[in-house]
């Protein structure tokens, strides 16, 4: 029971980091940062979702979605994190590629993919169809 709360927690807190990300980062008080800064707190802030649901994902029965959560968020991370290295040293890129790696970013600051993991771990759990017809094949067998 204990591991439910804390996955719920976690995504309460994810939701929470998100909010401020939007908030803070990207919209309404946006405007009194330089890009230099906001980009730094949306980069921290996808470090803290990393580590809201890694917590959250730590004490589950099974361990590949913590696995997936770390591997994924690690590796999109470092990209965006050497391509702002790149682009604020070079200006290498240009405003559609650029555009295309803030979207990435800003829906992995948000709680979807999270909940996403959710859905994908409750279907790996409970692998019977809804109508519950495994259960009626299940019966006859048993007999």
């Amino acid at each position: 029971m204990r591991h439910k709360l804390r996955f719920w927690l976690a995504f309460s807190i994810i939701i929470l980091f998100s909010w401020l990300d939007y908030q803070y980062f990207t919209e309404g008080h946006a405007d009194f940062f330089p890009a230099v800064i906001r980009q730094l707190g949306h980069l921290i802030v996808l470090l803290l979702i990393l580590a809201a649901g890694y917590w959250g994902w730590a004490k589950q029965v099974l361990p590949w979605p913590k696995r997936v959560w770390v591997y994924s968020y690690g590796l999109t991370i470092s990209i965006i994190g050497i391509i702002g290295l790149i682009q604020w040293k070079t200006e290498l890129f240009g405003v559609g590629f650029l555009d295309v790696i803030s979207s990435v970013r800003l829906f992995l600051g948000s709680p979807v993919p999270y909940f996403m993991m959710y859905i994908l771990y409750t279907i790996t759990l409970n692998p019977t169809n809804m109508n519950g017809s495994d259960k009626k094949e299940e019966e006859k067998n048993r007999y």
